[in-house]
């Protein structure tokens, strides 16, 4: 009988573990094809330049406003 329980038991394991392998290797892939999209996105927008250059600028003007204490308007 307790031969019987340890084997349910692990199975059990067994199967929760394969779940949780799997959910994870398919979040990952879903991080992967929207990454990929949106790199497909980015490139095909004829303003990407202007509006990567806009975005960059303004990361540094928050960082500036972070570093001396005020906030950004």
């Amino acid at each position: 009988m307790l031969q019987i329980i340890t084997i349910v038991l692990l199975f059990l394991v067994a199967c929760t573990a394969w779940v949780l392998w799997t959910e994870a290797k398919s979040k990952q892939a879903l991080d992967r094809d929207a990454l990929e999209q949106a790199w497909r996105n980015g490139m095909n927008d004829p303003n990407y330049t202007e509006r990567r250059h806009y975005e960059e600028r303004k990361r540094v003007v928050d960082q500036a406003h972070s570093k001396i204490g005020a906030s950004p308007l």
